[in-house]
């Protein structure tokens, strides 16, 4: 369904969008292509940040194992699938030992 972000975000994200896709596109050429379209209200690029995780795949939050994209640690759909695959790994690991990842 096609509509104006206008009409579903509050005024200072819709603010927020347009003043920064500019600057994106200065980075990602095309990115604020008058033709371009934001397919979801999280369309972005990579996440910024990083949440770190052990060896052992858990953050310092136990039981938390961050992953893909949102948990940057991956850049595109494939390797946040590869990932997420490699987190599940690390909790089975974990769940099979016995380990209580709280």
């Amino acid at each position: 369904m096609w509509t104006d972000l206008h009409q579903c975000l509050p005024p200072f994200v819709s603010a927020a969008l347009e003043e920064a896709l500019p600057i994106l596109g200065r980075k990602l050429r095309g990115y604020d292509a008058p033709d371009a379209v934001l397919t979801a209200v999280e369309s972005r690029s990579s996440s910024p940040v990083r949440i770190s995780r052990g060896p052992d795949g858990q953050s310092a939050l136990r039981g938390l194992y961050p992953c893909g994209e949102g948990a940057g640690y991956a850049g595109g759909i494939l390797s946040a699938a590869a990932d997420g695959m490699k987190a599940a790994e690390a909790l089975l690991k974990h769940s099979r030992q016995g380990d209580d990842p709280s």
